[in-house]
């Protein structure tokens, strides 16, 4: 889904800590213009029933879409009661794509001879009793708890963007299996990673089939101090496959040699940090360290809100790389909402980006974020979205991108993401 709507509750979400988070990982500031059957759903809702979401979009652009385009998806929650308060259920996520009736690669020359139907990010679950078993395309059990400091060069423990969910090749863990649990004052998780392939690295003859990859996360919350951990064991065998000629689409599990991809080994990584409120300001000190290449990283972050805004400062102390630091303060007020920020050391970036609710349906937003470097990796935007009514919106929208940036053209933008080029369409959700 190449969604372009940014949904009513993202219009106000530059808050500082979210801030700080988003630019941790690189993922936009806010939920973005996420329609409901892109959103990965690893912990859904515990109510019985089948609770079905549905959008749509059709518009134009240029630079991106080839011309016109339309899709659209469906995110699906069953659920159901159990003895003992439990509630099991699946989630599952299903995309409609079309071609285009311009491309090449199509043979009948038609809109509807390339249609691409893909279910993906799909979850079984039982939960309940302040306990929960999560299987399928779900968080390791250290990436659910772990809570760094923004920009940690040492903190890459394993994500759900890792996991196959089944639309597209590269993801190399097949699947997560993770038991969580939480009372009062301690949450706790433990994960393995569900392998299946022909070969590793090492021994061209052995199978992976089986529970690998231990992660463990904990949380206490002592007083007014919040302390936690994460761990990550290390598989330096391959979970990808290497035969030569092998299917790229067997069960996620992707080929060597693919451009870009990881080469699916996975570093052993430990994690600690402790957080806590101080004169109204939030404090949180981390320390990561990578067990397989010995490198760590010590970072340290405040928060400090005051009326509307939230000012955040942070410094990284790095083995491996320059440290890095930087500044950021977040506006929310009204129907105003801006954040801008400073990146220094190993990751530099800076951005400016804002919105403005006219309060008649009509929302404006703008952008622009740079790598400060010699590169020409600029991204800079303009956007307004039109509420219809029952969840339509009309949507415009310029990207512009520098000759160097190497990201998406589909994701110009944190805050708010808009394609590169014009775009002009309606998107629906139900």
């Amino acid at each position: 889904m190449k969604s372009i709507l940014l949904t009513s509750t993202a219009l106000v979400a530059f808050a500082g800590a979210a801030f700080a988070e988003a630019h941790t990982t690189g993922a936009p500031m806010a939920d973005g213009d996420i329609m409901p059957s892109d959103t990965v759903m690893m912990d859904p809702p515990t109510a019985s029933g089948v609770v079905v979401g549905a959008d749509g979009e059709f518009g134009y652009n240029e630079e991106v879409e080839n011309g016109f385009y339309f899709d659209g998806g469906l995110s699906i929650t069953s659920s159901a009661g159990m003895n003992m308060g439990l509630t099991a259920g699946i989630t599952l996520d299903v995309d409609l794509g079309f071609g285009d009736a311009e491309s090449s690669e199509l043979t009948g020359g038609g809109m509807f001879d390339d249609i691409a139907v893909n279910a993906s990010d799909f979850v079984i679950f039982v939960e309940g009793q302040g306990a929960g078993l999560y299987v399928g395309d779900t968080e390791t059990a250290a990436a659910s708890r772990w809570s760094g400091t923004t920009n940690m060069e040492q903190d890459g423990f394993l994500e759900v963007d890792d996991v196959d969910d089944g639309a597209e090749d590269g993801d190399f863990v097949d699947g997560v299996i993770r038991g969580d649990f939480e009372n009062a004052i301690f949450k706790s998780s433990v994960s393995f990673l569900l392998v299946d392939g022909e070969n590793d690295l090492v021994d061209t003859d052995v199978e992976l089939d089986s529970l690998d990859g231990l992660s463990l996360g904990a949380e206490a919350t002592l007083g007014g101090f919040i302390v936690g951990m994460a761990y990550q064991e290390e598989i330096d065998r391959g979970l990808v496959d290497f035969n030569e000629g092998a299917d790229d689409d067997n069960d996620g599990i992707i080929s060597a040699g693919e451009g870009g991809q990881n080469d699916g080994t996975v570093d052993e990584l430990l994690g600690l940090y402790a957080g806590t409120s101080y004169a109204g300001a939030d404090i949180k000190l981390a320390y990561a360290r990578n067990m397989t290449s010995e490198e760590n990283s010590l970072g340290v972050q405040v928060d400090y809100p005051f009326g509307p805004v939230t000012a955040t400062v942070f410094y990284s102390a790095e083995s491996a790389t320059d440290d890095n630091y930087g500044v950021g303060v977040a506006y929310a007020n009204g129907p105003i909402a801006a954040a801008a920020y400073y990146h220094g050391g190993f990751d530099e970036e800076i951005g400016v980006e804002g919105s403005y609710d006219l309060g008649n349906g009509l929302q404006m937003f703008a952008g622009y974020v740079e790598g400060n470097d010699d590169a020409d990796d600029y991204e800079a935007y303009i956007a307004a979205a039109y509420d219809l009514g029952s969840g339509a919106a009309l949507v415009a929208s310029y990207g512009a991108v520098g000759d160097d940036y190497d990201s998406a053209l589909d994701e110009v933008g944190n805050a708010y993401e808009v394609n590169d080029g014009v775009t002009v369409g309606v998107s629906f959700t139900f």
